[in-house]
């Protein structure tokens, strides 16, 4: 059982003590406890009141042992300091919160071996569960046994449920994601509606599946419309607003003709601005841009910075649904979920548009 201890230096104070102090049986204590049974007010109260008058601590080690479960998550991301993922967690740990789970928080830095020591880490503390947004290239073939690994994480034969978040790194794993493709695609179809033919691209890592996939849909809507693809209008950066800045520098001094730029998120986007207006250039005059992911500074900056919008509340609820989904049930079958973006105008595209801060985000 678990035990206490009091605050007088004595013997350890005990379930049993508890259940003495509050005149209630030993199986009534670890109902209140661990919410197993439903336990009726006045007991509860009884209960509670002779925890506190023992000062009894709850040993969460040996009631994990026991039950098999911390009540505990754990969400690995890319990057804690990145303003994408504040509305995200913000999402998990409400929901969390709800279902009784606590939430911790790791960031790899797109390290993928610091990835793989989190998992490790986190598997030796039998955590409940884990949501990934993970930073292996799924490309490289010796990755498979990781991926493997990952749908079969366990403690003890107490299954550990993972749910990739943003991307999916392998069939056999439930998954939340955006169609970062036609994201794209649907930004870029914005700028040839304005009648822009020159438009560059600062790609977000192609070493992930998102970057991938948003080139991917900057290549289908110029090809939809017959326009050539030229490779010196096409640069990669690293997600940071510097990269941003210094590819759109880079593609500035290739003089090819530009008159806009679609850039695989907004930081990257928001650094690009920088050097336009630094080289003399008006926006959306001379170039006009979009972003992706809709992050709070995107409506902050002048002008202000059209971008697709990424339901990231809509994607940390669902994450956890996913969750809860395969701890009730860890042989159904995988899910792959994949969200809806939408093109939100601002003025660095369309100068006579209607904007406003967000001041919700952050």
């Amino acid at each position: 059982m678990t035990k206490g201890a009091n605050t007088s230096g004595t013997k350890p104070v005990s379930i049993k003590d508890v259940a003495k102090q509050a005149n209630v049986s030993i199986s009534t204590v670890s109902h209140v406890l661990n919410g197993t049974k439903t336990v009726s007010k006045p007991l509860q109260k009884r209960v509670m009141q002779a925890i506190e008058d023992l000062h009894y601590e709850v040993n969460m080690v040996a009631r994990s042992l026991k039950s098999g479960k911390t009540n505990t998550i754990a969400v690995i991301v890319p990057s804690i300091t990145s303003v994408f993922f504040p509305p995200l967690l913000k999402s998990i740990q409400t929901n969390a919160n709800k279902e009784g789970y606590n939430v911790s928080v790791f960031g790899t830095s797109g390290d993928i071996e610091r990835e793989k020591k989190y998992i490790q880490d986190l598997k030796s503390q039998w955590i409940d569960g884990i949501l990934l947004s993970s930073c292996i290239d799924t490309s490289i073939p010796d990755t498979a046994g990781y991926i493997d690994s990952l749908s079969t994480l366990n403690v003890n034969g107490h299954p550990i449920p993972l749910i990739c978040l943003e991307s999916s790194v392998g069939p056999k794993l439930d998954a939340v994601v955006v169609d970062d493709e036609n994201g794209t695609k649907c930004a870029v179809d914005h700028l040839l509606s304005l009648g822009r033919k020159q438009i560059a691209y600062i790609s977000a890592p192609t070493s992930f599946s998102m970057g991938k996939l948003r080139r991917k849909g900057y290549l289908a809507a110029l090809t939809e419309q017959g326009i050539p693809v030229d490779e010196k209008l096409m640069i990669e950066g690293d997600y940071s607003p510097f990269s941003g800045f210094q590819c759109m520098q880079q593609l500035l001094a290739r003089n090819v003709p530009i008159d806009a730029v679609a850039v695989g998120n907004d930081q990257m986007a928001i650094g690009a601005m920088r050097a336009i207006l630094d080289a003399g250039f008006r926006i959306p005059d001379d170039i006009a841009v979009i972003g992706y992911n809709d992050n709070f500074p995107s409506s902050l900056v002048e002008p202000s910075l059209s971008t697709v919008h990424v339901p990231k509340k809509e994607m940390g609820q669902t994450a956890f649904d996913l969750f809860i989904r395969r701890s009730k049930d860890p042989n159904v079958s995988p899910m792959h979920i994949s969200l809806s973006s939408s093109l939100v105008i601002r003025n660095s595209t369309v100068p006579s548009v209607q904007t406003a801060w967000d001041l919700h985000s952050w």
